[in-house]
């Protein structure tokens, strides 16, 4: 249980980007933590992606699957995810729409969602080697 929390803890954004310097320093700060973040993201999905498809190669059918669902469903999870993360991250700014704090908003939201994500891909992984 403690390694959950460790990985959690790693992965919550850092304070560094605070706006004391003024909003520009925090949304650039935001941008480059955002970026490592997805850059993470992007080497971590094809060992995902591969494990799935290994999953969907190692396939028998049961009576309650009948077909290899595991690549598409994780193909169409991460896309679905892509589009809900934009959004959520456009929803939480949408009150300092066209102000500065806007791009230290959506930069952190994108950051942590980003790095969130990266933890259940991870966890969706193990899954697929376990079974």
């Amino acid at each position: 249980m403690i390694l959950p929390i460790l990985l959690l803890l790693a992965a919550a954004p850092s304070q560094e980007c605070d706006d004391r310097a003024g909003d520009a320093a925090a949304a650039e700060c935001w941008d480059a933590a955002y970026r490592k973040a997805d850059a993470q993201l992007n080497r971590a999905w094809p060992g995902v992606l591969a494990a799935a498809r290994a999953a969907d190669k190692a396939f028998r059918p049961t009576p309650r699957r009948d077909r290899l669902t595991a690549g598409t469903d994780l193909l169409a999870s991460q896309r679905a995810w892509l589009a809900f993360r934009n959004a959520e991250c456009a929803a939480e700014a949408g009150t300092a729409r066209g102000g500065s704090l806007e791009n230290v908003i959506v930069g952190r939201c994108l950051t942590r969602m980003t790095r969130e994500r990266i933890l259940k891909l991870k966890d969706i992984q193990s899954g697929f080697k376990d079974h």
